[in-house]
């Protein structure tokens, strides 16, 4: 056997059974005529002219590709509808699988010593359940896209219409109705804080009167300076923002900085002990009597599901902010209409 005759073996390993003899045959003649071509002396070429030639021409991998309709799992045409199924998959499950760790969490506490283990359970079981989702989805989207029908989507995908383009948003532009939202709650919740503390208490009827408990005890307000302090500033920062078109990277670190700093203040005022905790004995004292248990519960289980709550809100908006500072600036040549 000759290089050629070795090279087209190499390359029907890789080809489809159902045709391999025909192409086998075509590549042999586009061979045999490329190196007639380059043939320098008459008789049979050297060795030296095959192997130049096959190298120029391709691997026998590369070669067979060229040849194969699937060269892919899932196709461009299907892509994106993978892409869109497997984030609602994703944040569906990410979401389900929070709620089970905060119920878990109401139940062993933070001081615990189930806490760890809990977490570790939580994290693990998170992993299994996305990485089980990702590898069905894809088997799924594998075999339609051997399907007949998945010509379709690839007919799709190639045949597209200019003005169908949608203007994508930039990341540096500045949210205005974000930020005007968090300054009105934020002055909203220290006003209340401050001035009208007695609105945050449990009501119910009692004897046909209206009458309530109170939500927080004294040590929640011995923070309230801390809270008046956070909230200023938080209050002053989107208020800055509202003044600038885009986000710099001064601004990202300090908006990091103020989302770390908001979530170290709520760990350290929900972890303090007899913050929320209501006993039956007082809801009895103050008319419940018979709901006093269950609302005493209710009152003991509602910080944790708070502080997980706020804890898994901060890291995700500290992630996308991390995120987006590390990738920059989009660099382009042309300028970018604002």
């Amino acid at each position: 056997m000759n290089l050629i005759d070795k090279y087209i073996v190499a390359v029907g390993k890789h080809l489809p059974r159902k045709n391999r003899g025909d192409i086998e045959a075509e590549i042999r003649s586009t061979l045999e005529d490329m190196l007639e071509e380059r043939k320098q002396a008459e008789g049979p070429a050297s060795e030296a002219e095959m192997a130049a030639l096959l190298k120029e021409y391709g691997s026998p991998r590369e070669v067979a590709a060229k040849y194969k309709s699937h060269q892919y799992l899932i196709g461009p045409g299907l892509f994106p509808l993978f892409e869109m199924i497997a984030r609602i998959v994703f944040i569906v499950l990410a979401a389900v699988s929070i709620l089970g760790l905060a119920v878990s969490l109401a139940k062993t506490g933070f001081a615990n010593a189930a806490f760890l283990p809990a977490l570790q359970d939580w994290f693990l079981n998170l992993i299994g359940g996305l990485v089980a989702a990702f590898g069905n989805i894809a088997l799924a989207f594998a075999i339609i896209e051997r399907l007949p029908a998945a010509r379709k989507f690839e007919e799709d995908a190639k045949e597209w219409d200019p003005k169908e383009l949608k203007e994508e948003h930039d990341p540096d532009l500045i949210d205005l109705p974000d930020h005007i939202a968090t300054i009105v709650f934020t002055v909203l919740g220290l006003v209340i804080l401050n001035l009208y503390p007695n609105l945050l208490a449990i009501r119910f009827i009692n004897n046909g009167e209206m009458t309530s408990a109170p939500i927080f005890r004294e040590a929640f307000f011995r923070f309230l300076p801390w809270i008046n302090i956070m909230g200023a500033l938080l209050i002053a920062f989107n208020g800055f923002m509202l003044s600038r078109k885009e986000w710099q990277t001064s601004t990202r670190i300090l908006s990091i900085v103020m989302d770390v700093a908001q979530t170290a203040l709520s760990v350290v005022i929900l972890t303090t002990p007899a913050i929320f905790a209501i006993s039956p004995e007082e809801l009895r004292a103050a008319g419940a009597q018979e709901s006093a248990e269950a609302l005493s519960q209710l009152a003991n289980f509602v910080p944790t599901i708070v502080l997980v709550i706020v804890v898994v809100i901060t890291a995700i908006k500290v992630i996308k902010s991390a995120w987006q500072l590390l990738q920059g600036r989009t660099k382009s040549p042309y300028p970018i209409v604002k």
